[in-house]
């Protein structure tokens, strides 16, 4: 029998997603018992004298350290915050989420951009560092505070004037959703126009604060099923063979899942408002079913002219983006529903099938049903 203890609240959609993927693991393997605080676990008191098998453990704050590097068992963390010696890490790749972050917004047409983020945090500086790689800004604008002080504070009046001296309108990648909730309840009471003048990307997707926010809150979703069980498989073949080295010792990290755009973010940075109505028209709720024909009536412009205005502004044509618009719809059905292909492509305005197939494995490099299988695994 294996004794595993979850180092984790189990308090926060972080943590019950990770905590999916271990059970999901543990499930599968003969005689593991899983320790943890919650009525489904074996109940976990006091880990710092823990002396099970081994833990996955969510170390996240300076104090945790001591006591986890001092146990004698195998421990794997998920929440790479620090560099812990004899602590192995598994985790989302946080760099690549700030690539991600930093490519969609400079898609969408931002030049100006900022950071809110936490520190220390080795997760936070990463994200930090792969926005600044992809946006070319390798000094934008950053609020970083202590987690803490982000989970406590409820108004600040430096995170407002920060806010308000960042140059309009500013592209605001938030390090996770409890960051980008405080940011755009400071917005809200300080008058700042979400996305209009301060677009707000958050990371994890919480999904029921994410919508519930007003505006509701654009979100980087991660694999975090696919994070626990990955963890919970490390610290196996760590059992297996306790007090040697693994094959792999260097920590463990994997790609974000997607960006769940919802209000905050849903504008594009243009001088040109031709060109910031028609990205109004086409991501409003049904904007992936109107046409270039419809669009040309309801702007009452000629068709060549406003092709013209938006190809020059954006570098793409009005096709292209609607298709684009088609793709992020179809993701999301994708991602949350299991109907089937024709029901996709019909809901998310292709036409056909074949049509739906080629245009989405051309603008994601897959297939659709390898696209769902990867969603299905997180």
């Amino acid at each position: 029998m294996k004794h595993v203890a979850l180092g984790m609240g189990l308090s926060d959609y972080y943590d019950h997603g990770i905590a999916r993927g271990i059970v999901r693991y543990a499930k599968e393997q003969p005689g593991w018992r899983l320790y943890g605080h919650g009525w489904m676990f074996s109940p976990l008191e006091d880990l710092s004298n823990w002396n099970g098998d081994g833990v996955i453990a969510r170390i996240e704050y300076e104090e945790q350290v001591q006591s986890f590097s001092k146990l004698e068992c195998p421990v794997v963390d998920v929440a790479n915050a620090f560099r812990i010696p004899r602590v192995f890490n598994v985790s989302n790749d946080d760099y690549e989420t700030g690539k991600l972050a930093g490519r969609y917004f400079s898609e969408n047409g931002f030049t100006s951009f900022a950071y809110c983020g936490t520190s220390p945090g080795e997760w936070s500086r990463e994200r930090l560092e792969g926005f600044k790689t992809e946006t070319g800004f390798g000094d934008l604008p950053c609020f970083e505070r202590p987690l803490k002080w982000w989970l406590k504070e409820t108004y600040s009046v430096e995170l407002a004037l920060f806010l308000a001296k960042l140059p309009r309108p500013a592209a605001l990648f938030t390090c996770n959703d409890k960051v980008g909730l405080r940011v755009s309840s400071i917005c809200a009471g300080e008058g700042f126009a979400v996305p209009d003048e301060l677009a707000i990307l958050g990371v994890d997707n919480e999904d029921i604060p994410c919508e519930l926010a007003n505006p509701s809150l654009s979100s980087i979703e991660l694999r975090l099923e696919t994070i626990g069980a990955m963890a919970a498989a490390r610290l196996d073949e760590l059992m297996r063979s306790p007090g040697s080295t693994p094959r792999e010792t260097k920590a463990v990290k994997v790609t974000p899942m997607d960006i769940i755009e919802r209000k905050s973010s849903s504008a594009y940075a243009s001088r040109d408002p031709l060109v910031v109505d028609v990205f109004r028209l086409i991501r409003a709720q049904d904007g992936h079913l109107r046409s270039v024909s419809d669009l040309v009536e309801e702007l009452a412009m000629g068709r060549r002219s406003l092709e013209t205005r938006f190809k020059q502004e954006t570098g793409k044509t009005l096709h292209q983006s609607l298709i684009s618009q088609k793709i992020r719809v179809a993701s999301r059905i994708l991602r949350t529903t299991n109907k089937t292909m024709e029901a996709v492509a019909d809901e998310a305005g292709f036409g056909s099938t074949q049509r739906f197939f080629a245009h989405f494995r051309k603008q994601t490099g897959t297939t659709p049903a390898d696209y769902r299988r990867a969603g299905n695994t997180m």
